[in-house]
Protein backbone atom coordinates (compact mmCIF):
# COMPACT_ATOMS: atom_id res chain seq x y z
CA UNK A 1 0.00 0.00 0.00
CA UNK A 2 2.97 2.22 -0.39
CA UNK A 3 2.36 5.96 -1.62
CA UNK A 4 5.02 7.49 -3.06
CA UNK A 5 3.74 11.39 -3.00
CA UNK A 6 2.75 12.41 0.20
CA UNK A 7 0.61 15.15 2.08
CA UNK A 8 -2.76 15.56 2.41
CA UNK A 9 -3.23 16.07 -1.89
CA UNK A 10 -1.58 13.12 -1.92
CA UNK A 11 -3.56 10.31 -4.43
CA UNK A 12 -4.72 7.73 -2.45
CA UNK A 13 -3.80 4.41 -2.59
CA UNK A 14 -5.61 2.27 -5.35
CA UNK A 15 -6.99 -1.32 -3.23
CA UNK A 16 -10.12 -3.15 -4.21
CA UNK A 17 -12.14 -4.10 -1.32
CA UNK A 18 -11.07 -8.26 -1.64
CA UNK A 19 -7.63 -7.09 -1.72
CA UNK A 20 -7.74 -4.68 1.26
CA UNK A 21 -9.25 -8.18 3.15
CA UNK A 22 -6.74 -10.37 2.08
CA UNK A 23 -3.95 -8.15 2.78
CA UNK A 24 -5.62 -7.18 6.43
CA UNK A 25 -5.74 -11.05 7.20
CA UNK A 26 -2.74 -11.99 6.14
CA UNK A 27 -1.44 -9.20 8.60
CA UNK A 28 -3.24 -10.47 11.28
CA UNK A 29 -2.11 -13.98 10.75
CA UNK A 30 1.62 -12.91 10.40
CA UNK A 31 1.36 -10.70 14.23
CA UNK A 32 -0.64 -13.74 15.31
CA UNK A 33 2.20 -16.38 14.22
CA UNK A 34 5.04 -13.77 15.65
CA UNK A 35 3.35 -14.27 19.12
CA UNK A 36 2.89 -17.86 18.96
CA UNK A 37 -0.30 -17.33 19.46
CA UNK A 38 -4.04 -18.95 17.17
CA UNK A 39 -6.56 -17.18 15.73
CA UNK A 40 -9.54 -17.96 17.07
CA UNK A 41 -12.27 -19.91 14.73
CA UNK A 42 -15.07 -17.13 15.44
CA UNK A 43 -16.61 -15.10 12.56
CA UNK A 44 -14.81 -11.97 11.56
CA UNK A 45 -17.13 -9.24 10.53
CA UNK A 46 -15.08 -6.53 8.28
CA UNK A 47 -16.48 -2.93 9.01
CA UNK A 48 -15.87 -1.08 5.30
CA UNK A 49 -16.64 2.60 6.03
CA UNK A 50 -16.40 5.13 4.15
CA UNK A 51 -14.01 8.21 4.23
CA UNK A 52 -15.17 11.38 5.13
CA UNK A 53 -13.38 14.40 4.98
CA UNK A 54 -12.32 17.13 7.89
CA UNK A 55 -15.14 18.96 7.21
CA UNK A 56 -17.90 16.30 6.34
CA UNK A 57 -17.23 15.83 2.88
CA UNK A 58 -17.20 12.70 0.79
CA UNK A 59 -16.07 11.97 -2.54
CA UNK A 60 -18.21 10.05 -4.79
CA UNK A 61 -16.03 7.13 -5.83
CA UNK A 62 -16.30 5.17 -3.13
CA UNK A 63 -13.37 5.33 -1.37
CA UNK A 64 -13.51 3.59 1.96
CA UNK A 65 -11.74 2.62 4.78
CA UNK A 66 -11.70 -0.90 6.43
CA UNK A 67 -11.67 -2.15 9.96
CA UNK A 68 -10.56 -5.65 10.39
CA UNK A 69 -10.62 -7.31 13.87
CA UNK A 70 -9.96 -10.81 14.71
CA UNK A 71 -9.97 -12.58 18.89
CA UNK A 72 -7.25 -15.75 20.23
CA UNK A 73 -7.33 -17.48 23.50
CA UNK A 74 -4.56 -15.92 25.49
CA UNK A 75 -3.76 -16.62 29.03
CA UNK A 76 -3.41 -13.58 30.96
CA UNK A 77 -0.46 -14.38 32.06
CA UNK A 78 1.13 -14.08 28.87
CA UNK A 79 -0.71 -11.07 27.43
CA UNK A 80 2.38 -8.87 28.53
CA UNK A 81 4.57 -11.42 26.31
CA UNK A 82 2.56 -10.97 23.29
CA UNK A 83 2.16 -7.38 23.30
CA UNK A 84 6.28 -7.40 23.62
CA UNK A 85 6.81 -9.82 20.68
CA UNK A 86 4.29 -7.86 18.33
CA UNK A 87 6.06 -4.41 19.14
CA UNK A 88 9.60 -5.39 18.82
CA UNK A 89 8.23 -7.44 15.46
CA UNK A 90 6.75 -4.24 14.30
CA UNK A 91 9.38 -2.01 15.24
CA UNK A 92 11.91 -4.18 13.06
CA UNK A 93 9.46 -3.90 9.70
CA UNK A 94 9.09 -0.06 10.29
CA UNK A 95 6.14 0.76 11.80
CA UNK A 96 5.73 3.80 14.14
CA UNK A 97 4.79 2.11 18.07
CA UNK A 98 2.35 5.09 19.01
CA UNK A 99 1.62 3.13 22.22
CA UNK A 100 3.17 0.27 24.21
CA UNK A 101 1.79 -0.95 27.59
CA UNK A 102 1.98 -4.22 29.98
CA UNK A 103 -0.32 -4.36 32.86
CA UNK A 104 -0.28 -7.37 35.19
CA UNK A 105 -2.19 -10.74 34.61
CA UNK A 106 -4.50 -10.23 37.61
CA UNK A 107 -5.80 -6.88 35.27
CA UNK A 108 -4.85 -7.31 31.91
CA UNK A 109 -4.95 -4.51 29.76
CA UNK A 110 -1.72 -4.89 27.71
CA UNK A 111 -1.55 -2.96 24.23
CA UNK A 112 0.86 -2.05 21.64
CA UNK A 113 -0.36 -0.12 18.73
CA UNK A 114 1.66 1.05 15.76
CA UNK A 115 1.24 2.95 12.73
CA UNK A 116 2.88 2.11 9.25
CA UNK A 117 4.88 5.67 8.53
CA UNK A 118 4.38 5.30 4.48
CA UNK A 119 1.26 3.47 3.89
CA UNK A 120 -0.15 4.98 7.52
CA UNK A 121 -2.51 1.49 8.19
CA UNK A 122 -2.46 1.01 12.07
CA UNK A 123 -1.70 -1.96 13.90
CA UNK A 124 -3.18 -2.45 17.44
CA UNK A 125 -2.88 -5.84 19.81
CA UNK A 126 -4.64 -5.68 23.09
CA UNK A 127 -5.92 -7.32 25.94
CA UNK A 128 -10.11 -7.45 25.63
CA UNK A 129 -12.21 -7.36 28.19
CA UNK A 130 -13.45 -10.63 27.95
CA UNK A 131 -10.57 -13.13 30.37
CA UNK A 132 -7.63 -14.46 28.58
CA UNK A 133 -8.76 -13.26 25.09
CA UNK A 134 -6.56 -10.85 22.89
CA UNK A 135 -7.72 -8.56 20.11
CA UNK A 136 -5.46 -8.21 16.69
CA UNK A 137 -6.86 -5.80 14.07
CA UNK A 138 -5.75 -3.58 11.54
CA UNK A 139 -7.02 -0.32 10.44
CA UNK A 140 -6.56 0.83 7.01
CA UNK A 141 -6.29 4.86 5.72
CA UNK A 142 -8.54 5.60 3.16
CA UNK A 143 -8.65 3.86 0.17
CA UNK A 144 -9.52 4.46 -3.66
CA UNK A 145 -11.09 1.56 -5.38
CA UNK A 146 -10.10 0.66 -9.06
CA UNK A 147 -11.89 1.50 -11.61
CA UNK A 148 -13.42 -0.06 -14.81
CA UNK A 149 -14.70 -3.22 -15.61
CA UNK A 150 -12.30 -5.61 -13.85
CA UNK A 151 -13.19 -3.35 -10.57
CA UNK A 152 -16.50 -4.69 -9.50
CA UNK A 153 -16.42 -5.96 -5.93
CA UNK A 154 -19.64 -7.17 -4.12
Amino acid sequence: MANTDSGKDAPLPVKSRDDALGWARQITEHLAQTAGITINAEPVDPLFSPCVGKNGESAPDDRYTLFYAVHSYVPNAQHNDVVHKVRDVLSSEGLKISAYQETPATEPSSTVVARHPASQYVVDVSSTAGDNRMVLDITTPCLKPPTGPAAATP
